[in-house]
């Protein structure tokens, strides 16, 4: 492969290259393509998101107690017992 005598040059064309031929595809994207936001129907009204009014900050919190409560009743439950666990060392053997 021929090596170029001006790589400066060179480096500086293939980027313009590239640069130039990123832009007209990005240029031409909104032109081939058919955005879901540009329609020629009215758009519906949404009904803005609402809290629950029955559920009081109060009764969250206690839900989430109770949730913590049962966490940790599991998390004991899977680790082993202390007295398990305390195992005689073997002696050594003179």
């Amino acid at each position: 492969m021929n090596v170029p005598k001006d790589q400066e040059l060179f480096l500086a064309i293939f980027f313009a290259v590239c640069l130039a031929a990123t832009l007209v595809l990005w240029v031409s994207l909104p032109v081939t393509h058919h955005s879901e936001f540009e329609s020629d129907e009215e758009t519906e009204a949404v009904e803005p998101l609402t809290l629950d009014p029955a559920v009081t900050p109060e009764e969250r919190i206690r839900r989430m107690e109770q949730a913590l409560g049962l966490a940790s009743a599991a998390i004991e439950q899977l680790e082993p017992s202390e007295e398990k666990e305390e195992k005689p060392a073997p002696e050594k053997k003179k």
